[in-house]
């Protein structure tokens, strides 16, 4: 993790509307729903100064010029950010740190909408903790095949693991100078790199905090391939972060749950009539691209005990 400038952690906050605040948005191929993003951000209710950086990992949809005319409308003090040197979320995310100017660090998504009270709340729960973040959901941004395939939990479970808890990539604040201090985000992992910069951070001594207000519109996947693609990274990285924190103390994964899981999915395969099942297409595929990837994640990276 050598993409970030390295500082030391910063021992004082100042009231939170004094605290310049830069949010980082790592983007690619992100038009047109970045603007609905954008305009979001523009209208939050936090009282203290705003940047908004574009971290552009390698698009080919005239993001640059498009974010230039965006500026140019006087919404926002949003500017734009090459970080195509490599391909990921994370070392977008980075390189945007590292041309961030605020003292606090706020992660959102292009395709998602975050609510009006979403920086207040991140800023003011950073007054007490070093690494922050909000449940999400699901209902407000996205069409129906995709919340029928893609169940999200509810807001007291978001943020929660069987070792330590984290703040989710979508919605996610950090203080610059502890972001910097840990090196960021790795740029190594196929996913779920928000979830090991958050356990990295609190053994390494940060504090963490998650309200569950969910402040953040989250788009779900509504295209098969996509959300095949997504689920098997989401599966092999989240086991690829488990075995590689067993050493701290996260807990392995039986080998019994795992084949209990593709019991269950034997099961309710879609030969089986949905009634009996009450399992889509789309949400039994998406289950099967998750435990894939977490048993190729889990056999590479010794996740698994029996």
């Amino acid at each position: 993790m050598t993409e970030l400038q390295i500082s030391e952690k910063s021992e004082s906050k100042r009231h939170h509307d004094e605290i310049l605040v830069s949010v980082v948005i790592p983007a690619k191929n992100s038009l047109p729903d970045l603007d609905d993003q954008l305009d979001s951000l523009a209208k939050q209710s936090y009282p203290g100064p705003v940047e908004v950086v574009i971290a552009d990992n390698g698009s080919d949809d005239g993001l640059d010029q498009h974010v230039r005319e965006y500026a140019r409308k006087g919404l926002l003090d949003v500017r734009y950010v090459d970080a195509s040197g490599k391909a990921g979320p994370s070392y977008a995310r980075n390189q945007g740190a590292n041309a961030a100017r605020g003292e606090f660090l706020a992660f959102c998504d292009a395709d998602d909408v975050v609510h009006a009270d979403w920086l207040a709340t991140l800023v003011d729960l950073a007054q007490e903790s070093d690494v922050v973040g909000t449940a999400v959901e699901t209902d407000s941004i996205n069409t129906a095949k995709a919340l029928d395939w893609t169940p999200t939990s509810p807001p007291e479970t978001q943020g929660k693991t069987t070792f330590l808890p984290f703040a989710i990539g979508a919605s996610f604040g950090c203080w610059a100078s502890v972001y910097r201090a840990l090196g960021g985000m790795s740029s190594e992992l196929k996913a779920s790199e928000d979830v090991e910069f958050c356990w990295r951070a609190q053994l390494t001594g940060y504090t963490l905090a998650f309200a569950q207000k969910q402040l953040v519109g989250y788009r779900l996947r509504d295209r098969l391939v996509p959300l095949i693609r997504q689920s098997y990274k989401l599966g092999y990285g989240f086991a690829q972060v488990q075995g590689l924190y067993r050493a701290q103390g996260c807990p392995p994964v039986h080998l019994r749950r795992a084949m209990r899981w593709w019991g269950l999915l034997l099961l309710g395969n879609p030969l089986v009539p949905r009634f009996i099942t009450r399992v889509s297409r789309g949400q039994w595929l998406r289950a099967v691209a998750a435990h894939v990837g977490e048993v190729r994640g889990g056999l590479k990276y010794h996740t698994f005990v029996w």
